[in-house]
């Protein structure tokens, strides 16, 4: 809120903001407040008949001709108007409302005619305090009530002076008062409404970090594919979901001489290679539901759902073809092939694995089997090795360094 003065709004963007946030509440307020409103409006005019009999019926039908379909109008159409036009119709309103017992204190005679003005300085107190009405047009409706009845009290012969005054001094305090009144209650909404939106967006930022810190735990930095805790993670929950007959296959995959590469190109080179890799992985993943992580170092896993092992080996060969044939250069390897390549070992949870853990060893030993006859190929648990890959074509699409010399591509 603006400091320094009595005016009660805040910036631009966030005045928008709480309008937006409390419209609907505000909405509702109003009307079932006007609807309690017209109902004591009404039970006073049995006050007219005792203050101002001789124009208890004009004042009757004021009240039910002209006020009653007034306020029915307002409470229909603050739902459908802006912010500020809909504290403009209250403001008017509540200056109609009581405008019909001021102008019966004007035209009225006889001794009891100033017992009319408590029912206009209530319906003030009604309007800055009950509504409430919004403070600026608050001050608007009282400045002009105060004025009109004062201005009555001090033209009007048969009102004595010193009881002109001490009816105008009671009606200025309780306005006053009320106005102090309006203003604390808006001043208190508004700085409720700041609290509240603070603690939510407080709440959302958190919500939002703790999202954040939960992907970042589980997300490999270098690759921007699930680290081995997500790996971890998932893993137990399809171990779970086997043990109620979904059986899947784990994927090692390990990047061949990888260590001789990171000698010849460096460690950036390195770096942007399992970056490659990762990527041919996740693409080569897509739309299977296989869950690809990095499993630490060099080496990939893969979780996917299947009961057949040789649709796993199938998978597994889709990936180690993928990488092969992107043909990233590799001119330091130990063989006579010259790019980058990779050696995968796959096991089932429909085989003799007793645990995850037990299931993940399988899918090890199975690596470690590919890895010893040859490199670039796929072995599955309990198959002897059967599963070797075949030659694999392939276009070189890398290079590593600036001064590297460039090996001669090879078919695998």
């Amino acid at each position: 809120m603006h400091a320094r003065t009595l005016k009660l709004a805040f910036e631009s963007e966030l005045e928008a903001r709480f309008e937006y946030d409390t419209r609907e509440k505000r909405v509702r307020d109003i009307r079932y407040t006007i609807v309690l409103g017209m109902v004591v409006f009404h039970v006073y005019n049995v006050a007219g008949f005792v203050t101002t009999p001789d124009l208890a019926l004009l004042n009757v039908g004021l009240r039910v001709l002209a006020m009653t379909p007034l306020a029915l109008l307002i409470i229909w159409a603050v739902g459908w108007v802006s912010g500020p036009v809909r504290e403009a119709i209250g403001g008017i309103g509540m200056l109609a409302a009581t405008g019909i017992p001021i102008l019966i204190f004007w035209m009225g005679t006889g001794p009891l005619v100033s017992l009319t003005t408590a029912t206009i300085w209530l319906s003030v107190l009604f309007a800055n305090i009950t509504l409430p009405l919004r403070f600026f047009w608050a001050c608007f409706l009282s400045g002009i009530t105060a004025i009109a009845v004062a201005a009555g009290l001090y033209l009007k012969p048969d009102i004595a002076a010193p009881v002109g005054g001490v009816l105008g001094l009671d009606m200025m305090t309780g306005i006053l008062f009320s106005l102090v009144a309006t203003y604390k209650i808006e001043a208190a909404n508004r700085r409720d409404y700041l609290v509240n939106l603070r603690d939510s967006l407080r709440a959302k930022r958190l919500a939002e970090d703790n999202t954040t810190l939960a992907h970042l735990s589980t997300t490999d930095p270098l690759t921007g594919i699930a680290n081995r805790r997500a790996f971890a993670r998932e893993l137990s929950e399809f171990w779970e979901a086997s043990l109620g007959g979904r059986h899947f296959a784990v994927m090692l995959i390990d990047v061949d001489y990888f260590k001789l590469f990171n000698d010849h190109y460096g460690h950036g080179a390195g770096d942007t290679c399992l970056r490659e890799v990762s990527a041919l992985l996740a693409k080569t993943a897509a739309g299977s539901g296989a869950f690809v992580s990095r499993y630490g170092g060099e080496e990939f896993a893969v979780l996917m759902h299947t009961s057949d092992p040789d649709e796993a080996y199938g998978v597994a060969e889709r990936f180690r073809r993928s990488i092969a044939e992107k043909g990233l250069i590799h001119g330091n390897r130990n063989d006579h092939l010259g790019f980058v390549s990779v050696s995968i070992g796959v096991a089932t949870s429909c085989g003799p694995a007793a645990t995850a853990v037990a299931l993940v060893e399988a899918a090890d030993m199975a690596l470690y089997e590919a890895k010893g006859t040859g490199r670039n190929r796929t072995c599955h648990s309990g198959k002897n090795g059967n599963g070797e890959g075949g030659p694999t074509r392939y276009v070189a699409a890398a290079q590593w360094s600036a001064t590297e010399k460039q090996p001669v591509a090879k078919s695998g």
